[in-house]
């Protein structure tokens, strides 16, 4: 008795084990691609057809993609951009319009409490060691992702809640091929 409820327990183990490891990837007939905050920058884009429709035109391909899980609330879609030569992602984006700029803050302060179990080594960018140049900016010292995390004002009447994750050496990548390209 004690040996098959053993090997029972192993079983139910493995099991939770899988569920476990695959639960930040979503199964969409059949074919399973990674949340938002699951992407990685710096690698191929996670899915069977993840580059079969390649902008041959440009040095780079963007497509969007239906988010799922808990950041689908905030973010049902987001962009993905990669570089045509090694298929690495070198930008994920996704943006969420509000009626107002308090409705926006609201719904960053809730995209915050995801953001941070997901990076918790991340922490505000000094405007001086800025990628960009600029303000609400995260990264952390030993990552090569950087995130940029704000409500901005459109010169409409809508605010958008916008986040745009980026890799240090994809957008040096970026540069030079879209030098490259220009420079022909």
């Amino acid at each position: 008795m004690s040996l098959a409820l053993a090997k029972n327990t192993k079983m139910k183990n493995i099991l939770i084990g899988l569920i476990v490891s695959l639960s930040s990837f979503h199964a969409c007939g059949g074919e399973v691609y990674p949340s938002l905050f699951d992407v990685q920058i710096g690698k191929p884009f996670d899915h069977p057809r993840g580059q079969e429709n390649k902008d041959i035109n440009r040095p780079t391909t963007q497509f969007r993609v239906p988010n799922y899980g808990k950041t689908s609330v905030l973010f049902p879609e987001y962009q993905v951009s990669y570089l045509n030569k090694n298929y690495s992602v070198s930008i994920v984006t996704a943006e969420s319009v509000s009626k107002s700029m308090t409705e926006c803050m609201h719904k960053k302060e809730e995209a915050l409490k995801l953001l941070k179990p997901a990076f918790p080594k991340y922490s505000p960018t000094p405007q001086e060691k800025s990628n960009l140049g600029g303000s609400n900016e995260f990264s952390a010292s030993d990552e090569n992702t950087y995130f940029v995390f704000q409500c901005q004002q459109s010169y409409g009447p809508f605010s958008t809640l916008h986040i745009q994750f980026r890799g240090v050496a994809q957008d040096k990548e970026l540069k030079d091929a879209w030098n490259a390209f220009f420079n022909k």
